[in-house]
């Protein structure tokens, strides 16, 4: 069946927006037809379309399950800014391996920018990649934070991991099995400078290495991210 966005009112479902004109005008469905919809928590709820108004389609939930697809650890994306399109590949491999939040933040080779209508697309971008890897809820994109605001935030986690080209092999990841809160650090194209490393581990956060390859910035996020989902597992 296909998978839809929606939300409860007076206990029906009602798909509106680009959901709707997804539902009516690209798929096609009718009156009748059986489809799954994510109302934001665990469960995936079946559901049949009982009336297609003007601007949104009601639905009655027939069925409700558990969502497998959706996260089981608190893994946290904190990727230094990269171009568009790079951040945009990003956010749709984030939501398809499984972690529950990212964060842009802003470090000293950072050429590119977010601003709020980018967090816009970047939220439809995971809404859709949710639909494809079939889970419910989608990772939060948080505002873009600065470097102090991301060492601030190491407090929160049980591990905190960030990917060092010049790193030697770390054990750390033998702790993820048990580790609920993990953090994960990536670079923007031109990495972190020598007194940013420093500051990340001073901070309590463990470097990584992704082996002696030097990796694209996409390349390192979807690498780091895998890595940890896979040993913690996520």
């Amino acid at each position: 069946m296909r998978r839809f966005f929606g939300k409860q009112e007076d206990g029906q479902v009602v798909l509106e927006g680009d959901e709707f004109n997804h539902l009516k005008n690209v798929l096609r469905l009718g009156v009748g037809a059986e489809i799954l919809v994510s109302l934001g928590d665990e469960n995936e709820y079946a559901c049949e379309v009982r009336a297609l108004e003007k601007r949104r389609a009601i639905c009655q939930i027939i069925g409700k399950k558990v969502c497998a697809g959706n996260p089981r650890k608190n893994i946290v994306l904190f990727q230094a800014i990269t171009k568009r399109d790079k951040f945009e590949f990003i956010v749709q491999k984030a939501t398809e391996i499984g972690v529950s939040k990212i964060v842009p933040f802003v470090s000293q080779h950072v050429i590119a920018k977010v601003d709020e209508n980018k967090i816009d697309r970047l939220n439809t971008i995971a809404v859709n990649a949710c639909k494809q890897c079939e889970r419910t809820i989608p990772p939060k994109i948080e505002n873009v934070k600065t470097f102090d605001e991301v060492l601030q935030s190491f407090k929160d986690f049980d591990v905190v991991l960030f990917a060092n080209e010049r790193a030697e092999k770390s054990d750390k990841a033998k702790d993820l099995k048990k580790a609920q809160n993990i953090a994960v650090i990536v670079g923007s194209e031109g990495g972190f400078d020598a007194k940013e490393k420093d500051k990340f581990t001073s901070a309590g956060a463990t470097t990584v290495s992704l082996g002696k390859r030097i990796l694209r910035a996409e390349t390192a996020s979807v690498a780091m991210m895998s890595l940890v989902s896979i040993l913690s597992e996520n």
